[in-house]
């Protein structure tokens, strides 16, 4: 019985080629996208999520409650982990670790070169799984001066991970160095994780960098906590809450777990609640997928069904000959499988074929390969398809009675007139929705890039000068300004982008004791502020002329605004227990997304601290300038010259939107071919049905525009009717996601009027093409068989 289905349906497809073409061009392309995004998505789901215990662990997570609101960070003090380890009974371990830690120069013999990594202390392996190549995880960063470090960096120091273990390094950091020992090579973190750390060491070295600093008033590192199974998460929030406020009676901190599988991807938070994150880039090309998928399959129904006259006769021959509508029904549906299968079986080669370019596109390393869930995955979406595009006109077809289609009195009904114009406007407001997003996307993403920041981003060479001993890096920064080319050169603490280095430890005359109020904290060298561009609204910058400058601060906008000074320059705040003058007062800067207002921020002149070197380039000849700031790198370092641009770090803020946005411009494009695919055969199909009426109206005198109209009129009504339906939707999604900008561009009229227009005459080229070319046919072609 099933073979003899398939060959029915076979024979069906042949008969109508065109329809079959269609609809198989359309089915593979919508399955086509659905794999590319299943498996971006997929990847998406499992960053973090790899680790044996998962389910019980959890990140602590800090809500400071300000004046101005609850700000959320994943950062704890030193000490909180081992607090929590050794006081919470549902705690079976918990860890903590360092922020990641860029820029350490590491030497081994001749070999020197730059790493990135943690600081973490044992219980990190008892919690997160890592395979190790060589050494015992057990105890590999017992000791202080133990150093555990990727398969990577073992080869390119080593030669091997084997060759690797016993061995020392010494490394240094800003003014801090030390020399240890390799106690394991564990395999490089994969794709799955965040971050990719070339070394991880000992936590208790981290808390001697920190000194004073590693107190119950900083938030200086990250713990992680392994829950006994069976724990109530919501009751043992509730039982930390105030964790912190019995170390600390005046602090305005609380505490709670998330659960590290989502740290990834909600990571969003809004008065102390998460309010998202990557996840909703998740949902939103989920969603695309399943939209485009749809205008696929609308496309098989309302050809099939347009067509469904041509069947009547095997309809009604098939029903007198005794077929059951169930029968008739299990015919159509079968078809419909078969189409999606051989569409699934094109769609598979497409998306291997089309996968690098993905990759490209993503910044992943996605592969398409048939384990279980995949497999699980492909044929639930063949299900989908055959049996969503098929459900419609099995019902619509096998229903028809047989004494009225062998009298050929049968004529398509309101009803599925109305339900085929219904799914044409339906795909189209779908579409219509993908053009304004699209639009608004790169709009705001044009408005970020020519924001004026505070500083002047182009020609600003970022080093990462770790290989510098703090007392020679004055040194350098003077050669550097001899190279023809460099306007101007200078260091401070940390990236200018992202958060980096907070404190609460600021006070002034008149501060609410009660209130603790976070300042980001950037320490600098002499002309920072020049080279930076950062333009002086009070007082002035640091300089040699004024004698010690170690005891004084400027301070930014947000900062003055916070605490609330009227002539801030010449006050006296008090940082961390010692007197600062407050000598001048910068103009905002941003140095986190347009996404967030610009925090308080204080600029300290502490050199030793200062090992992010900011090159101003003067000349054209770029190239010829960075040769000479690498030939002096290599002189006080020995290490290659390793840099970047700092407008190309500032998009890096937005790499996620960026994506987002190319993405949406393919899958846009997609769903707009895909919706004028569909009118293309429709109309087609239209012209085709109506050519002896067009023919006769020729003969009486109309005219090619006349004919035109009488072809189009319909679908523009239908394309009208989808752009009234779609505007204030995308109005509504469009404002919702700009809110989560501090900084916005607004939703000019003409992004819906243009989108609008730009929709229509699409629509019209489709349908123009078909309805043109039935109107410049010869009437006697089409008046020949009456």
């Amino acid at each position: 019985m099933l073979r003899h289905q398939i060959l029915l349906a076979f024979r069906s497809f042949i008969k109508s080629k065109s329809i079959f073409a269609i609809n198989l061009f359309g089915l593979t392309i919508g399955l086509c996208t659905v794999i590319l995004i299943m498996l971006w998505v997929k990847d998406e789901l499992s960053v973090n999520r790899y680790h044996t215990q998962i389910d019980q662990i959890y990140q602590v997570m800090t809500n400071h409650h300000n004046s101005t609101g609850i700000v959320t960070i994943p950062y704890t003090p030193a000490e909180m982990a081992e607090a929590m380890s050794e006081e919470l009974a549902p705690v079976e371990a918990a860890s903590a670790f360092s922020p990641l830690i860029e820029g350490v120069a590491l030497e081994q013999g001749d070999t020197k070169m730059n790493g990135s990594g943690f600081f973490v202390d044992q219980e990190y392996f008892q919690i997160f799984d890592h395979e190790f190549l060589a050494g015992n995880p057990e105890r590999a960063l017992t000791e202080i001066n133990a150093i555990t470090i990727s398969e990577t960096l073992a080869t390119k120091l080593f030669g091997s991970p084997q060759l690797a273990l016993g061995k020392s390094l010494k490394w240094q950091v800003f003014d801090f160095q030390n020399e240890v020992e390799v106690t394991g090579v564990y395999k490089d973190f994969g794709q799955l994780d965040v971050d990719k750390p070339d070394f991880l060491m000992a936590f208790p070295f981290f808390k001697q960098m920190l000194g004073d600093g590693a107190h119950w008033d900083n938030y200086n590192a990250t713990a992680a906590v392994l829950l006994k199974e069976g724990t109530d998460v919501a009751a043992f929030n509730n039982q930390i809450s105030d964790f912190i406020k019995k170390k600390e009676e005046f602090t305005n901190v609380t505490v709670f777990l998330q659960p590290y599988a989502d740290t990834y991807l909600y990571n969003t938070y809004e008065d102390g609640k998460i309010a998202g994150g990557r996840i909703s880039y998740v949902k939103i090309f989920s969603a695309i997928a399943v939209f485009i998928l749809i205008i696929a399959c609308i496309n098989f129904m309302n050809l099939t069904t347009a067509k469904s006259m041509s069947r009547l006769k095997e309809i009604g021959v098939k029903k007198t000959m005794g077929a059951s509508r169930g029968g008739l029904f299990t015919q159509f549906i079968t078809e419909s499988l078969v189409l999606s299968f051989f569409a699934l079986l094109f769609a598979l080669v497409a998306a291997f074929v089309l996968q690098p370019f993905f990759n490209q596109v993503t910044s992943k390393s996605l592969a398409l390969s048939f384990q279980p869930d995949v497999v699980f995955l492909l044929l639930a979406a063949w299900l989908f398809t055959g049996l969503l595009a098929g459900i419609y006109p099995a019902i619509y077809l096998s229903k028809f009675k047989p004494v009225e289609v062998m009298k050929s009195n049968l004529k398509g009904s309101f009803g599925e007139l109305l339900a085929r114009k219904g799914l044409v406007v339906f795909q189209f407001s779908i579409s219509l929705l993908l053009i304004i997003g699209i639009t608004v996307l790169s709009k705001q993403m044009n408005y970020i890039q020519s924001q004026n920041l505070g500083y002047e981003q182009s020609h600003l060479l970022e080093l990462n000068a770790s290989g510098i001993q703090p007392n020679q890096m004055q040194a350098f920064l003077d050669q550097t300004k001899k190279i023809s080319g460099v306007a101007n050169a200078s260091s401070l603490s940390h990236p200018l982008v992202g958060l980096a280095s907070s404190t609460i430890g600021l006070e002034w005359e008149g501060k609410n004791p009660d209130e603790e109020v976070k300042f980001e904290n950037i320490s600098v060298n002499m002309g920072l502020i020049e080279t930076m561009g950062f333009e002086m609204l009070e007082g002035r910058a640091f300089s040699p002329e004024y004698g010690e400058e170690e005891n004084k601060i400027v301070l930014n906008e947000a900062a003055v605004q916070t605490i609330g000074f009227r002539d801030a320059v010449g006050q006296i705040v008090n940082l961390w227990g010692e007197d600062m003058e407050v000598i001048g007062v910068v103009k905002d800067f941003h140095f986190e997304s347009l996404k967030e207002t610009v925090k308080p921020a204080f600029i300290k002149y502490s050199p030793g601290f200062a090992q992010k070197v900011m090159v101003r380039l003067a000349s054209n000849d770029q190239r010829a300038t960075i040769a000479g700031i690498s030939d002096v790198f290599q002189q006080f370092t020995g290490q290659p010259l390793s840099y970047s641009f700092m407008d190309e770090d500032y998009q890096s803020l937005y790499a996620s939107e960026q994506r987002a946005s190319d993405l949406a411009i393919y899958f846009g494009t997609t769903a707009i071919f895909l919706s004028c695919l569909g009118l293309f055969g429709l109309a087609a199909f239209t012209a085709e049905k109506r050519k002896k009426e067009i023919g006769v109206r020729k003969v009486m005198g109309a005219t090619l525009t006349s004919v035109l109209t009488l072809v189009s009129k319909d679908f523009m009504a239908l394309i009208v009717v989808a752009i009234l339906i779609a505007v204030p939707v995308a109005w509504y999604l469009s404002n919702s996601w700009l809110q989560t900008y501090a900084f916005q561009t607004d939703l000019s009229w003409w992004i819906f009027a243009g989108s609008g227009v730009l929709l229509i005459l699409i629509s019209l080229i489709t349908v123009g093409y078909q309805a043109f070319k039935a109107a410049s046919a010869n009437p006697v072609e089409s008046l020949r068989s009456e």
